[in-house]
């Protein structure tokens, strides 16, 4: 028996336990989910639950009152942010201007914790699993080649130290097409060698890793090659690194598709506002 789950009538997957993870939901917003029993060739009816999820919040290094309602500025391509002819047009000096409401939840040590009321984002890519603790992978193919006998990541010491502990990770990315037979390794010095399932030459597939990770993290890698001391080539999409011991579907990182992340802290500016960035995209508070 298995449960099927879905977000209003679209099926996100089937699921075997009794509790799971759902990614890619936008911040202040309503959902309905469902869940299903499901044998294989009968389904049962769907038992749904409206949620809605918690706006992002922000920190603003100033005192307000909690409960009250603030006016928040969003634009893009804001003056300063980006170099001067790389904006769209029409859009110098900041566009796709709003207004955006958010609510003071929290004022501690001089510093309030605001939530924005509604999402900045226009859409979201919702789907079952754990969260992707790697930023800036993709569904597209990257095409590889190398002299030596892996193709090496960015993440690499000082990312893994930034996530412990963690007692069981799990990672996945799709290999297309090596030269030589490859696959997937996680190196974590001072907790063992973790490799995946070797993709032959020539064909395609997922290599899987699963591990452990603690406070012993020294010299650490996580890299796509043969291991055999001689050049690579391949391409390969769809890198997930999440907790846990069960492999589940690509999504982006959470900070790939939030344009202001979650928790930031906004920075007195000279005129004596308050503002956060991400790229080109900016948010700020004016008293």
């Amino acid at each position: 028996m298995s449960y099927r789950i879905y977000n209003g009538t679209q099926l996100l997957g089937d699921v075997n336990n009794k509790s799971t993870g759902i990614n890619g939901l936008l911040p202040a917003t309503s959902y309905q989910f469902g869940v299903s029993n499901y044998d294989g060739n009968r389904e049962s009816l769907k038992t749904t639950i409206n949620v809605k999820t918690r706006g992002i919040r922000l920190i603003i290094p100033t005192s307000l009152t909690v409960n009250s309602i603030i006016t928040l500025n969003y634009q893009e391509y804001s003056l300063g942010l980006v170099p001067i002819g790389t904006e769209p047009a029409n859009m110098f000096g900041g566009g796709n201007k709003r207004n955006i409401q958010a609510k003071v939840i929290s004022v501690d040590n001089g510093k309030s914790t605001v939530e924005l009321l509604e999402p900045l984002e226009s859409s979201s890519t919702v789907s079952l699993g754990g969260t992707n603790l790697l930023k800036g992978t993709s569904r597209d193919l990257q095409q590889k080649s190398t002299t030596n006998d892996w193709v090496r990541s960015p993440y690499n010491t000082d990312f893994f130290r930034s996530i412990y502990p963690l007692d069981n990770f799990t990672a996945k990315v799709w290999i297309e097409k090596p030269n030589k037979d490859s696959w997937l390794q996680a190196y974590i010095g001072g907790n063992g060698l973790f490799k995946g399932n070797v993709i032959k030459a020539g064909q395609s597939g997922y290599s899987e890793v699963h591990g452990t990770l603690n406070n012993n993290t020294t010299n650490a890698n996580l890299v796509i090659g043969a291991g055999d001391g001689v050049s690579v080539s391949l391409s390969w999409k769809e890198l997930k690194l999440e907790k846990g011991t069960i492999a589940t579907d690509w999504s982006p990182a959470p900070e790939d598709t939030q344009y202001i992340v979650d928790d930031t802290q906004m920075n007195k500016l000279q005129d004596g506002s308050f503002a956060a960035f991400n790229g080109y995209r900016a948010i700020y508070f004016r008293q």
